[in-house]
């Protein structure tokens, strides 16, 4: 009976360990962010801006609100698991057929550059913006034109 309970907890302990060691390297491979995460990139922007729980709006009938949503993420390094930036979606509803652009853009602040990339909707309604991979960096961020009547409610990125 012993035996047995000291062969339970090793296998409890190697279990927890590997299941421990294993999470950091699947942590960032995929994170979802609401669009209330969302800022204005200046006080114009902010002012025409309202957010809810989940979701940031521009209130304004006629002029786009500009948005920068971070990315927020563990420091990655090289032995992180990833070799490429990540691609990202952008879920909005558009209450006109104005067109919304969004880009990624990967920095490396101490000078190594940047990455960019960016995507596009004219659909109205319910959509998302696709926006492919940009370069491995390690601060990553999405910049949105929101055009009037319309939101984000959510933007998704994907490491691997």
């Amino acid at each position: 009976m012993k035996t047995t309970k000291t062969f339970i907890a090793a296998v409890v302990t190697l279990v927890s360990t590997i299941a421990t060691a294993a999470a950091p390297a699947l942590a960032d491979n995929y994170k979802s962010f609401p669009g209330s995460m969302c800022h204005g990139t200046d006080s114009t922007s902010e002012s025409r801006l309202s957010r809810g729980y989940l979701y940031i709006y521009n209130n304004d009938s006629s002029q786009y609100a500009y948005v920068i949503c971070p990315i927020v993420r563990g420091a990655p390094g090289d032995d992180d698991g990833t070799t490429t930036g990540p691609s990202s979606l952008v879920y909005v509803n558009k209450g006109n057929s104005q067109s919304m652009l969004c880009g990624l853009i990967g920095d490396w602040p101490a000078g190594g550059g940047f990455s960019y990339k960016q995507g596009t909707t004219t659909a109205q309604g319910v959509t998302y913006i696709s926006i492919p991979k940009v370069e491995k960096r390690n601060i990553y961020a999405i910049f949105c034109s929101i055009p009037p009547k319309s939101s984000i409610t959510g933007y998704y990125s994907f490491f691997k």
